[in-house]
């Protein structure tokens, strides 16, 4: 794994395991895995190759409310394994700076040729608004996405 000077990744992982022990009943509205449909208002960042595996696709994009300064970032994964795999997603909106937020889709088994979206949170905003993913593969790879910037 690469080294990431502005994030802990094992502090990442602490705090995961946290949520996941504290978290709040299947009701809440957590982040989770979900089919992508693309929006009418999106902006992404470049797709790129996971680094454990050829067949990983990903991307972060940002949604913007057409009639508000609210945005939402999404990692976006497509799995072109012959395989299922399983995947975890850490979203970060305004990554490097006191305003950043991260929200976790937890580990899931992902089924071959398969497209899905882990949403983040919500965020009031005013542009520009930056945002990538951290993506983790079959629990032991993780590798970031490409930043994606809404203007």
């Amino acid at each position: 794994m690469a080294i990431i000077s502005w994030r802990n990744v094992s502090g990442f992982a602490a705090a995961t395991a946290g949520a996941l022990a504290l978290s709040a009943s299947p009701a809440s509205a957590a982040p989770t895995w979900q089919p992508w449909v693309a929006p009418a208002n999106y902006q992404c960042g470049n797709t790129t190759t996971h680094s454990a595996s050829v067949n990983i696709k990903m991307q972060t994009c940002i949604i913007k409310n057409p009639s508000s300064n609210y945005f939402q970032a999404v990692a976006i994964v497509v799995n072109n394994a012959s395989v299922s795999v399983n995947l975890e997603a850490a979203v970060f909106q305004n990554p490097n700076t006191t305003s950043s937020v991260y929200d976790i889709c937890p580990n899931k088994a992902i089924a071959p040729n398969t497209r899905v979206a882990c949403f983040g949170r919500t965020i009031a905003n005013s542009a520009p608004v930056k945002a990538d993913s951290y993506i983790t593969l079959n629990t032991n790879y993780g590798a970031f996405t490409d930043t994606a910037t809404y203007r």
